[in-house]
């Protein structure tokens, strides 16, 4: 066909994804929380392409966490992406096999050490980029946006068209199997996730039985590393510290704010907590930490299932 690498391919069709998913974030309200989740999945997406940024040219990248505590402003995180893109493209330019192949050591953010070659490395940027733009889509869908087009395979009958017999198409249009599959994810988001019964108020058992589902997922030591609580609004409490759950309602470094019906849900795995956020069913108190976080409570949320 010709001598572009498939890698500047690739990097060039996660560049032109990358604008347009950007593009289309500006259409969420500007109020919404639905806009500041998908801002800080996609700046955790930049956060980890700049980490292994510099694994690849074995230099220190400063981070700490894949997760900053800080989110950036839509503009600021597009003008980001945009220049670590073309770094990315320009890089995979000048590569031969025998550098993708060649095997690196570094350093995970947690403190573990890791090996992987170039090749490994830039696949690992491609894919886990890939995957969080399709959780955005999924947010834009939950809030009536239509995301864009996100397939490789489109991308390059659009940009190669003559090359990949395609003469004459439209740089618009859209593979069919791209909106068969939009319109069926818009069906799953319609159908939204199970709804379990509110009636009256919360007996105190009913406060207890939660709250011994929470202690036994804690066990020794809840793994976070903060104080957690959760307020069922007028129901009650559930107060977090290392092993220690009780009822107490005391300052907490992150508070959840959800009904009891919506905690055991999400305990059992009915409802995802992205979505109780974005419809407003759940409360953070601080978006930056409980993004930080977000491995830690879902290892928790998950144990809740187990006990459930």
């Amino acid at each position: 066909m010709d001598q572009v690498s498939t890698f500047e391919r690739v990097f060039s069709y996660k560049a032109r994804a990358n604008d347009e998913i950007l593009a289309a974030m500006r259409r969420f309200d500007e109020a919404s929380p639905a806009k500041e989740i998908a801002v800080r999945v996609l700046s955790h997406t930049y956060a980890v392409d700049q980490i292994f940024a510099a694994n690849l040219r074995r230099a220190e990248h400063g981070y700490t966490s894949p997760n900053p505590g800080q989110a950036p402003s839509l503009e600021e995180l597009t003008a980001a992406i945009k220049t670590s893109d073309q770094w990315f493209i320009d890089y995979v330019s000048r590569l031969d096999e025998e550098q993708l192949a060649e095997l690196i050591d570094f350093t995970f953010t947690d403190g573990l050490p890791g090996r992987m070659s170039r090749e490994e490395m830039l696949m690992h940027v491609t894919v886990h980029g890939e995957y969080h733009r399709g959780q955005i889509s999924l947010i834009m869908m939950q809030n009536s946006i239509t995301p864009p087009g996100d397939g490789f395979t489109s991308y390059l009958h659009k940009e190669e068209a003559s090359a990949r017999r395609r003469p004459g198409r439209s740089s618009d249009t859209v593979e069919p199997h791209l909106d068969d599959n939009r319109l069926n994810m818009a069906r799953l988001v319609k159908l939204g996730p199970a709804e379990t019964s509110a009636k009256g108020g919360m007996a105190m058992s009913r406060l207890a039985e939660l709250t011994d589902s929470v202690r036994a997922a804690v066990g020794a030591d809840s793994g976070l590393g903060k104080t957690l609580k959760f307020n069922l609004r007028e129901e009650g409490f559930i107060y977090i510290d290392g092993g220690s759950v009780t009822n107490e309602d005391k300052a907490a470094d992150l508070t959840l704010t959800l009904t009891s019906d919506d905690l055991k849900a999400i305990s059992q795995g009915k409802l995802a907590p992205m979505t109780a956020v974005m419809s407003g069913r759940l409360s953070l108190s601080d978006m930056g930490l409980a993004a930080g976080l977000q491995g830690r409570l879902q290892a928790l949320f998950s144990k809740m299932q187990l006990i459930s």
